[in-house]
């Protein structure tokens, strides 16, 4: 019998003892050794975590392999080197058990070619999960501790650097450009795009050494870490901490007047996301000049739209001089791609497998597979909750559109009408011209 091994580390789990890529080889050679099997394949996902199937290309080569017949049994050292996710998992042992391959975990002794080994394989599934989710609520409770005893977490702000004893101390080519920018500000004479082009001039750059634009620069301005003090999710609802152990760049006093300056700047959200659902084509069609992606823009009179453009995203951000691109009316874009969808047609000998794809997109086995994920996800809320975590806006918030997709599992799937698919399938460009802009956008993503 043909066999391929599969070894996977993560990067946490590297110097763990038991856990090694090396000691992984070792134990699936020896047992396809004592097994007689013939080890036609050894797949090795160095440093990638079993949480999701996103990034291992290992394991993504492995799957083709299967389905190609090169082995008919992968073994791994454990199971959860394979996922630590059940559906994951669940969803790799079916891909490989419908080619024919069973898998064989060394450490549990499962062998999914009985009964026997594939239940355990899903006890012991469920098991790594809640092992996953633990480390990670383990891992959340010590970053908001050590938020609470006055430390940074996640990467240092622009002016401060780790000294080599792990202080925190201040960078002496960046902070006192931060304090000028603070102190400039504060003013109330510079918008916050003549604030980057201030920055550029003056050499302050991001950690990554890019140029800082208006955002960025609203992102330093509201820091309040620079005041010497520690914030913890501030942008889920939290908010200052405690004092930090880190030398203060900011007066508390200047840090206000920014904030005070900034709200007195901020305009009026406007009545509709005129970023996303009136422009299919934002962040989907690119600047000629600079290869960026263009974004949905208008000109509003009386609260209503009036005029709707296209402009290049490094123009709206740093300005003109930094990309020549002028903005482009969006009906203009929007119907020359219109026209060219309207040409658009679908062979007619693959309509079939299309409506039969729409019939199983449609298929209530998909959905309710969905069911125990957001339930679990609505328990996890109410927890958080009762223990005081989140406040009664946040938790509403959270939980109100899981409960509506609930909702809409219970509600009956209509039937298929299948001669109107057809329809639509002969003639694309009047499926355009019906769409709402939302589906337009989806669509032009997906084919464009």
């Amino acid at each position: 019998m043909r066999a391929a091994g599969y070894c996977r580390v993560s990067t946490e789990e590297q110097a763990r003892e038991g856990y090694g890529l090396a000691a992984q080889e070792q134990a699936i050679r020896a047992y396809c050794q004592a097994q007689s099997w013939e080890l036609a394949e050894l797949y090795v996902d160095a440093g990638r975590s079993g949480k999701s199937l996103r990034g291992r290309d290992e394991l993504a080569r492995l799957l083709g392999d299967a389905e190609a017949g090169r082995f008919e049994r992968l073994v791994f050292w454990k199971l959860d080197r394979l996922g630590r996710n059940l559906r994951d998992l669940l969803a790799i042992s079916d891909q490989l058990e419908a080619v024919g391959v069973g898998i064989v975990s060394i450490q549990e002794a499962i062998d999914t070619g009985s009964a026997a080994g594939r239940m355990m394989r899903n006890v012991l599934g469920s098991l790594a999960e809640f092992e996953r989710e633990i480390t990670v609520e383990r891992i959340k409770a010590g970053v908001a501790a050590k938020a609470q005893q006055g430390e940074l977490v996640g990467p240092l702000p622009l002016g401060y650097r780790r000294a080599e004893a792990g202080q925190v101390v201040l960078d002496p080519a960046t902070a006192p450009l931060i304090r000028e920018a603070f102190d400039r500000y504060a003013t109330g004479h510079h918008s916050l795009r003549e604030m980057g082009q201030w920055a550029a001039r003056v050499g302050l750059r991001s950690a990554e050494g890019n140029v800082l634009d208006r955002l960025s620069v609203r992102k330093i301005l509201t820091n309040v870490s620079y005041t010497g003090q520690v914030a913890y999710r501030r942008r889920q609802g939290g908010g200052v901490v405690a004092k930090g152990q880190h030398p203060a760049i900011v007066e508390q006093a200047v840090f206000d007047r920014v904030q005070e300056a900034l709200a007195t700047r901020r305009r009026a959200p406007p009545q509709r996301p005129y970023g996303r659902e009136p422009y299919p084509l934002s962040t989907v069609a690119i600047c000629s000049s600079c290869e960026a992606p263009m974004l949905g823009s208008a000109t509003i009179v009386e609260r209503k739209y009036r005029y709707r453009y296209v402009r290049c995203s490094t123009a709206q951000r740093r300005g003109r001089e930094a990309c020549p691109q002028p903005m482009v009316r969006a009906e203009v874009l929007e119907g020359q791609v219109a026209a060219y969808i309207g040409d658009m047609t679908i062979p007619p000998e693959y309509l079939g497998a299309v409506v039969e794809e729409l019939r199983q997109r449609r298929s209530a086995v998909a959905e309710i597979s969905q069911r125990p994920r957001l339930e679990r996800e609505l328990e996890r809320w109410r927890r958080l909750f009762v223990l005081g975590d989140i406040d009664e806006e946040r938790y509403r918030r959270e939980v109100l559109p899981l409960r509506r997709h609930l909702a809409e599992l219970e509600r009956p799937a209509e039937p298929l009408d299948v001669e109107r698919a057809l329809s639509y399938l002969r003639d694309v460009g009047s499926l355009w011209a019906e769409s709402p802009r939302s589906l337009q956008r989806e669509f032009v993503r997906e084919v464009l």
